[in-house]
């Protein structure tokens, strides 16, 4: 083998080693997508919470939203407000993006998918922007974690050091499984979606056992289903904890 082609090898690990330390300290990582090295100010609670739509969703959808958030997270927010829809620009919706095979036979042609760091950017401004303690978007574009580019189709990620998240619905869709479309099955998907992931801002990144626990893990949208809206008795002790420890 030719002495240059060891070293590339070389280098090429050593790479694969650095995005693994960085991603395990807690900055994401992506070729095109530095995020800012802002530090935020630390999250007091109760705090405000916005969420940014990427896509054409139902306005019944934010209530809903809003409606379980209230009642999930009793009293942890002051607000929660619709930050309304972001067009992304034809330069910025074309960078970062790979080409995937779908996932399901049935599912032809090839998917473009997006690096998650392309919304944290923009949800770190907006957040800062906003006077919010935290920030989530919902999109209907595919989704692939910008701190370990194999893991693809993304149902939700969290960025807790920036306190920002981003869940995608493409694959909360019955259409995207050739079923009929079910709009109260979607919300309801996307609802514990959302729960999830600022579930995971505020108690941090461990995913809980409980089958029925909105913090168990789901690696398909029967999993999800399975889940409820609710935290299991333990997630919410370890909620009252930090609700004592803020003294509200």
């Amino acid at each position: 083998m030719p002495r240059f082609q060891k070293y590339e090898q070389k280098i090429r690990r050593y790479k694969d080693k650095l995005k693994k330390l960085i991603t395990r300290i807690g900055i994401s990582y992506t070729d095109e997508f530095e995020l800012d090295n802002e530090i935020p100010k630390k999250l007091l609670l109760p705090c405000h919470i916005g969420i940014l739509f990427f896509g054409e969703y139902d306005k019944a959808l934010f209530e809903k939203i809003k409606h379980y958030l209230t009642q999930v997270f009793d009293s942890f927010f002051f607000t929660i407000r619709n930050l309304g829809t972001y067009n992304f620009s034809f330069e910025l919706i074309s960078k970062g993006v790979k080409t995937e095979y779908g996932e399901i036979k049935k599912t032809s042609g090839r998917i473009k998918i997006h690096p998650t760091n392309k919304f944290y950017q923009i949800l770190i401004n907006k957040r800062i922007e906003e006077n919010l303690g935290m920030i989530i978007a919902v999109t209907d574009l595919p989704l692939y974690s910008s701190s370990d580019d194999n893991i693809l189709f993304l149902f939700g990620e969290t960025h807790l050091k920036h306190r920002c998240c981003v869940i995608s619905s493409l694959k909360l869709k019955e259409q995207f499984y050739n079923r009929l479309a079910n709009f109260k099955i979607f919300e309801q998907r996307v609802i514990k979606e959302v729960i999830h992931e600022i579930g995971h801002i505020i108690l941090g990144p461990d995913h809980c056992l409980k089958n029925s626990c909105v913090m168990r893990f789901s690696h398909d949208v029967k999993k999800i289903d399975e889940k409820s809206f609710d935290f299991c008795n333990n997630c919410k002790t370890k909620l009252e904890q930090i609700r004592t420890q803020h003294n509200f």
